[in-house]
């Protein structure tokens, strides 16, 4: 089924889109930056600098890093962060529902999937 992916242009600097949601939503789930790029198969460094990026893009923290210690470094979601993810999915789906008709149309046009 076809979905609409949505991305929030805040300015020409800032955005918020749906790679940058699901690496928050993995740090939410693994409580690490290190173990959520991995899990989206990209380098710690770009998964650091994305955390860095959308935590500059707000006047509150998203992300809340606690550095390493024995047991290495973590990462959690601050409430607003959580507030964030669950809006930007929220809207992610009055998109896809309020586009459901054309999606079904453009969807018959589409070529055979090939095997």
């Amino acid at each position: 089924m076809s979905r609409v992916v949505l991305r929030i242009d805040f300015d020409t600097d800032r955005h918020l889109g749906h790679g940058r949601i699901e690496l928050l939503e993995f740090i939410s789930e693994l409580g690490s930056i290190a173990k959520a790029a991995k899990a989206m198969d990209m380098s710690y460094k770009r998964a650091w600098y994305l955390t860095e990026s959308i935590n500059e893009t707000f006047a509150e923290p998203v992300v809340i890093r606690r550095h390493g210690g024995p047991g290495g470094g973590a990462a959690e979601l601050s409430q607003f962060g959580r507030d964030l993810v669950r809006s930007y999915r929220e809207m992610e789906a009055a998109s896809t529902s309020a586009c459901a008709k054309h999606l079904r149309a453009i969807e018959r046009h589409l070529a055979p999937k090939p095997d």
